[in-house]
């Protein structure tokens, strides 16, 4: 969390993207806030997470709600 900063270059993949989308850090939240139930195991329900929300310049290739992964900087 210390290195990241609003501005930093991200990779958003998903399944059946045909390549990886670049985006850039616009929000991070300054306050952790407890994952939701759908997320954690009962191992591992006191760790705590932060918002971070990115945008892209093609938000039309990817649907609200779809599973994503997010990989820190740009991919070549």
């Amino acid at each position: 969390m210390p290195k990241l900063k609003l501005g930093d270059a991200v990779t958003v993949t998903c399944d059946g993207c045909e390549s990886p989308i670049p985006a850039k850090i616009t929000f991070i939240a300054r306050n952790s806030e407890f994952t939701p139930p759908v997320i954690y195991s009962l191992d591992e329900r006191s760790k705590l997470v932060f918002m971070i929300e990115a945008r892209t310049d093609k938000p039309e290739r990817l649907r609200v709600g779809q599973p994503v992964s997010i990989t820190l900087g740009e991919r070549q």
